[in-house]
């Protein structure tokens, strides 16, 4: 196995981002060179020109293969010909050669776009980032919706997330997400479940559905539809989920969802385990954001002792390895980080792998992928950082998504994890984690201002608790503009 640390050096040198750049740029064909070594990649009818043509990167191909232990095989079928992979090695590669290897990593384009397919909601849940009612009078037309599409993949786009809103309440989610899983995106549809029949978790598995995540607040359906805003809802959504298992013998993946607040952080255990006894593959637990309609329930958002101790139990839960633990909250991977080196490492919202690697994968995907990683695409085309930050930095209805993601201020200011105040500028894990920028937003109004959801920014939680106006008087801020 390679040594990390020679691969971020060979990817860092100056001669490699040309190289990148030369085999990214898109031809006369509308491909990229790139596209052409991976269609023909072990081809055994390929003619002499072409095995000259493409010689060299064969030759890098077969060497990282060997290094990493892959066969020939797995390598063409498993990344070079599935088309997700693919259109994320060609982003990365395309972001080397731009931007550099950068820690973290700025992508060429959003590895992820979750799209707000509608405003329009059967619920009426306490938390509610988009403060979901009824369809926006200027949402997207089918027409537009489909070329949003094709601006993915011409962007490189792996990973595509259906939310709402209910995404399923829109009469243009089944022919979108056809075209979708039919251009060979990597799907995944959040839903409340209430709409989530067996005939409808078939159909999605037919039309190349990847995931589908159910939100579930409570293992005692009397309180999750306190929060939901209708009674049944608990039965309908564990219905919708069953549904969906029903469908994993067929490689459709299933997770639940839950925002973890002060009404439900006691059974945050029971959550898990009922997750694992119906025997779904992920558990993600949602950072309470307070935006939206949720702004007005801010006083049920755990303290940063409670948020450790969250983290702690999911981290607990993830070194057993029974089910998948996701968290937004991206401390989760300050925590695996510092719990050692042979424990699991959370890569942000992309899972978690064991060993060094993970540990390097980490430092350049991990924490808040907001503007960096992924973006959220409302339902009248706005694009914002993230679906719980609600800035507009343009509009795809009238924009390009390269020129708008690459020139964005509000992007940049994301990207640079130096540029923080209080610990989240100092911390030995900023690269890793960078502290939620929406629950800074939301709280503060600013960018730059400490996650207050952390343990180690416990000065901004009292900010919160007396006015809720952020002080830039901390030690950790002094130290670090002495340092500079």
């Amino acid at each position: 196995m390679a040594e990390p640390k020679k691969i971020e050096k060979v990817l860092s040198h100056r001669a490699t981002r040309a190289f990148l750049r030369y085999i990214t740029r898109v031809n006369h064909n509308g491909y990229t060179f790139l596209e052409e070594v991976f269609q023909n990649y072990d081809e055994p009818r390929l003619g002499f020109g072409k095995r000259v043509k493409y010689a060299l990167p064969f030759f890098i191909a077969d060497f990282l293969r060997r290094q990493a232990g892959v066969s020939r095989e797995a390598l063409r079928d498993e990344v070079f010909r599935h088309t997700a992979r693919a259109r994320g090695l060609i982003n990365t590669a395309k972001a080397i050669g731009h931007f550099g290897l950068t820690k973290p990593q700025t992508f060429y384009a959003p590895l992820l776009v979750v799209w707000n397919f509608t405003q329009a909601c059967n619920l009426h849940c306490l938390h509610c980032y988009q403060d979901a009612r009824r369809a926006l009078l200027d949402e997207l037309t089918l027409k537009e919706k489909l070329r949003m599409l094709d601006t993915f993949k011409e962007n490189y786009v792996p990973l595509q997330a259906f939310s709402g809103g209910e995404p399923m309440l829109s009469p243009d989610f089944w022919e979108v997400v056809e075209r979708a899983g039919a251009m060979k995106f990597n799907i995944s549809i959040a839903t409340n479940g209430s709409l989530l029949t067996k005939e409808a978790a078939k159909r999605m598995r037919d039309i190349n559905v990847r995931y589908v995540e159910v939100s579930l607040d409570s293992v005692h359906p009397e309180k999750h539809d306190r929060f939901r805003g209708a009674s049944g809802l608990w039965e309908r959504a564990v219905a919708g989920i069953k549904a969906a298992l029903a469908q994993r013998w067929r490689g459709l993946k299933v997770g639940i969802a839950s925002t973890i607040t002060r009404l439900n952080f006691e059974e945050l255990e029971d959550l898990i385990r009922f997750a694992e006894d119906l025997g779904v593959d992920s558990f993600f637990a949602f950072n309470f954001i307070p935006t939206g309609r949720a702004s007005e329930i801010a006083h049920l958002d755990i303290t940063p002792q409670m948020r450790q101790e969250m983290l702690e139990i999911l981290y607990a839960h993830l070194t057993r390895g029974k089910i998948n633990i996701v968290s937004s909250a991206p401390q989760l991977g300050r925590l695996c980080l510092a719990s050692g080196l042979s424990g699991p490492i959370s890569t942000g919202h992309y899972g978690a792998g064991p060993g060094i690697n993970a540990r390097v994968l980490a430092k350049y995907i991990g924490g808040c992928g907001a503007g960096r990683v992924y973006m959220a695409l409302q339902p009248n085309g706005a694009v914002t950082p993230c679906v719980f930050m609600p800035i507009e930095v343009g509009n795809l209805r009238h924009q390009s998504l390269e020129k708008l993601w690459h020139n964005s201020l509000v992007l940049k200011i994301l990207r640079d994890r130096d540029n923080r105040y209080g610990h989240c500028r100092i911390c030995a894990y900023k690269y890793h984690c960078g502290g939620c920028r929406a629950k800074a937003w939301a709280r503060f109004g600013d960018l730059r201002a400490p996650d207050p959801g952390c343990i180690y920014n416990l000065p901004a939680w009292q900010d919160i608790r007396h006015g809720g106006k952020y002080k830039e008087t901390y030690d950790e801020t002094l130290t670090a503009r002495a340092a500079n």
